[in-house]
């Protein structure tokens, strides 16, 4: 049974996921250096002060994306279960395909996570927030999430009990050398012009864990 949200919690909601939206819109394939805040905040119909109060900074906006964007990565691995190996390039799938529609997205969060040196805080979804944006799977979203990086240690821990990865280098080195993989070889393919980033993924899967 739901739970019976307050309607001033829902409008809250509403209004932070319509700041979101307007800024995944404006995206594109641009940077998101060169999206103005007064174009987000005119196509969302809000005004700055609404959205600082959602979001202190402008690039807050791309660690929301990333949050939701791994909610639905667990929801899928809820629905579907897959392990190892296979949970490991369902995720990175899931990145190039999106790619496709907004490259400029993560060449923007790359970039963001560069100048601020540290793996960002997720943030926690309200009850508002998971009631809207998931409708109908409420309960297979967690408020907080997990690190992205624990993730990681889990499956390719599961990929060594399989059988599927040989690679004898410690697991806290290999959950490393996926982060790397994970930015490093998106924009290895955005500089050699391509969008197909799966094929970028495979190949240094193929030369790490051979």
């Amino acid at each position: 049974m739901k739970t019976r949200i307050p309607l001033r919690e829902i409008k809250k909601a509403r209004s932070k996921i319509a700041i979101f939206k307007a800024g995944l819109e404006l995206i594109g394939t641009t940077s998101f250096r060169q999206v103005k805040l007064e174009d987000i905040c005119h196509k969302a119909e809000v005004s700055k002060v609404t959205f600082f109060k959602f979001f202190p900074q402008k690039e807050d906006l791309l660690i929301y994306f990333m949050r939701l964007w791994l909610a639905e990565r667990l929801i899928d691995l809820k629905q579907h279960p897959k392990r190892g190996l296979e949970a490991i390039r369902h995720l990175f799938q899931s990145v190039a395909s999106s790619a496709k529609e907004r490259p400029g997205l993560m060449l923007s969060l790359i970039g963001y996570l560069s100048e601020v040196n540290m793996h960002p805080d997720m943030p926690i979804l309200s009850e508002a927030e998971i009631q809207i944006l998931f409708p109908g799977r409420e309960e297979l979203v967690d408020a907080a999430a997990p690190n992205l990086g624990t993730l990681f240690f889990q499956f390719i821990e599961e990929a060594k009990e399989d059988g599927t990865i040989s690679n004898p280098a410690p697991t806290e080195d290999l959950v490393k050398a996926l982060f790397t993989i994970f930015y490093g070889a998106y924009l290895t393919a955005h500089i050699y012009s391509s969008d197909q980033f799966m094929e970028f993924y495979d190949l240094h899967f193929k030369l790490l864990f051979k």
